[in-house]
């Protein structure tokens, strides 16, 4: 299948850009998200042992919600943005590019916590945009309203990210006619289109390119729930902490459509005509005709 590179990940696409990004108003949309994969936490102090890495409160994590959080560095930089599920087990649900490197991270304290990590190769994950709730919905679920509501079943478990937007996980075996469905109604878009729509939401990805770059701030994760400033302790708390009490100054993300006939990269510094620096490149989609949505953190 034709796909993209964004940074060195690869985002599918089913037909040209443009048709991808173009959707009806009515319509309900079906993506694959086959660059994403499922980290299975296992062992009885599963959630005790993640509260201690990741920067959301796994105390919140429940059959009936999922939480996203942040995995960082001892320097409090961000290494993983991921999500917490609880369905037949703790899964996290990230990047295939970043699974191994976060699984190796983990693992050099799960052993003391008699926690075992492993991939899942179960599961398949797929976004769904809901527009209508009168269109086609997959197994006729009862999809929630509230952000990071979960509804769960024996082959499938969906939760919900906001504005619409839910992640499903299937059992291999139901995935090809779910597919089809949707391609025979001409409403299957690639990664790429679900990417470009995240972005649209300033939802954005770490890469291998950005990993251990970013403080959380600079991704306003304080904002977007991925921060828990009440839970205690986990791997780069106090300099999160320092930041979000004591930091002088904040930033913002900023939404840019750009013509380049060089594709962007995260990381890159932005400067003002002065030569000043005023932020950096988080992350970016190719929209057609070496045009980028990019997502900037600029400093206010």
């Amino acid at each position: 299948m034709p796909s993209f590179l964004v940074n060195a990940r690869s985002y599918t696409t089913f037909a040209s850009i443009q048709e991808e990004l173009t959707l009806e108003p009515n319509q309900n949309y079906w993506f694959d998200l086959s660059y994403l994969g499922c980290l299975n936490v296992m062992g009885a102090r599963a959630s005790e042992f993640l509260q201690g890495q990741l920067s959301c409160d796994l105390r919140e994590v429940t059959q009936n919600q999922m939480r996203q959080g942040a995995m960082c560095n001892l320097k409090g930089r961000v290494m993983a943005l991921l999500d917490v599920i609880d369905w037949q087990g703790l899964h996290l649900i990230l990047p295939n590019d970043l699974l191994a490197a976060t699984q190796i991270s983990l693992s050099k304290t799960a052993m003391f916590s008699q926690v075992k990590l492993a991939p899942s190769t179960t599961y398949q994950p797929f976004g769904f945009y809901l527009k209508n709730r009168e269109d086609f919905i997959p197994f006729e679920a009862q999809l929630p309203d509230e952000p990071h509501h979960v509804v769960q079943h024996e082959t499938y478990c969906c939760y919900h990210l906001g504005a619409g937007f839910y992640i499903f996980l299937l059992d291999k075996s139901d995935a090809n006619a779910i597919t089809n469905t949707f391609i025979h109604r001409g409403q299957w878009r690639g990664s790429l289109a679900w990417h470009a729509l995240q972005l649209q939401q300033s939802r954005i990805e770490i890469y291998p390119e950005s990993r251990g770059l970013f403080l959380p701030h600079r991704l306003r994760l304080d904002l977007s729930g991925y921060l828990n400033f009440n839970k205690g302790c986990y791997k780069g708390q106090e300099i999160v902490a320092r930041m979000h009490y004591r930091a002088k100054r904040t930033h913002a993300l900023k939404q840019v459509t750009l013509q380049m006939n060089e594709p962007p990269q995260s990381g890159q510094r932005l400067m003002d005509d002065d030569g000043a620096e005023i932020g950096e490149r988080i992350d970016f989609c190719p929209i057609g005709n070496d045009r980028y949505l990019c997502v900037d953190s600029i400093i206010c």
